[in-house]
């Protein structure tokens, strides 16, 4: 932990001691954040959380109530409204973790990609979408997962995924990861797209504002999208296990 947060410049850096499968993986970062999370928060915090992580569903899964507010608001990052019949999953994520920490809960009105950039433009000008991104621009804390090009089942169940063709796209530009359909290459540097006028959700330069920027994920899979999102400063905190803390450190 100390020679990540050394190497990379991290404010703080929790390896989880963990082999097997990316369940068992999964599992482990969710109790790690969990435990986490219910001992740094200070009630005072405005947290900012991405819709679809299946690591952060299991940390909110693994949470217990806390006894006085952890916090004072919950705010989804990207739209979280896609595929009615995974919808669920998401609100739950944000729903749940405001309700354990004792905050409010505010939902970003719209789906987390949208059609063209007039279309987006239009969602963002709406009363209630410019209400969510002034508290965007007040947080102190966001909560993220980081992806890797290709979508984790849960997004790409949610109807928020990016299609075939826009990955391959990016993967010619470049780009490794994401953090909140926000894609970077292999430095941590923002890959521009086309697919950036159509994400409903925070825009890099006011997530990468934000004061503590907590990132849980881990597996072989994800070694170069977490290695670019500690490198572009898009996560200032970092939960994973074993395996990434040491391919990273053998960078």
């Amino acid at each position: 932990e100390e020679a990540l947060e050394a190497k990379y410049g991290l404010a703080e850096a929790v390896v989880v001691d963990v082999e097997g499968t990316n369940n068992d993986i999964i599992a482990a970062l969710g109790s790690a954040g969990a435990t986490y999370l219910e001992t740094t928060l200070t009630g005072r915090e405005r947290i900012g959380i991405s819709s679809w992580s299946q690591t952060l569903l299991a940390a909110v899964d693994r949470m217990r109530p806390f006894r006085v507010p952890g916090a004072e608001s919950v705010v989804q990052l990207i739209g979280g409204i896609g595929n009615s019949s995974v919808q669920t999953q998401g609100n739950r994520l944000l729903s749940e973790f405001a309700r354990l920490v004792g905050a409010t809960a505010t939902f970003v009105p719209a789906p987390g990609l949208v059609g063209n950039r007039t279309m987006r433009e239009s969602l963002l000008n709406d009363r209630a979408m410019e209400s969510v991104a002034q508290e965007w621009k007040r947080l102190t804390m966001a909560l993220v997962g980081i992806g890797g090009l290709a979508p984790s089942p849960l997004l790409q169940a949610s109807g928020n995924a990016v299609d075939p063709a826009s990955q391959e796209k990016l993967r010619t530009a470049g780009a490794v990861g994401d953090v909140c359909v926000r894609f970077f290459d292999s430095a941590g540097n923002l890959v521009p797209s086309d697919l950036d006028d159509r994400v409903v959700g925070i825009d890099p330069d006011t997530l990468r504002k934000i004061p503590r920027r907590i990132g849980i994920a881990g597996g072989e899979s994800k070694h170069k999208a977490i290695h670019a999102a500690i490198s572009g400063g898009w996560v200032n905190v970092l939960i994973t296990d074993t395996g990434t803390a040491v391919a990273l450190l053998q960078r």
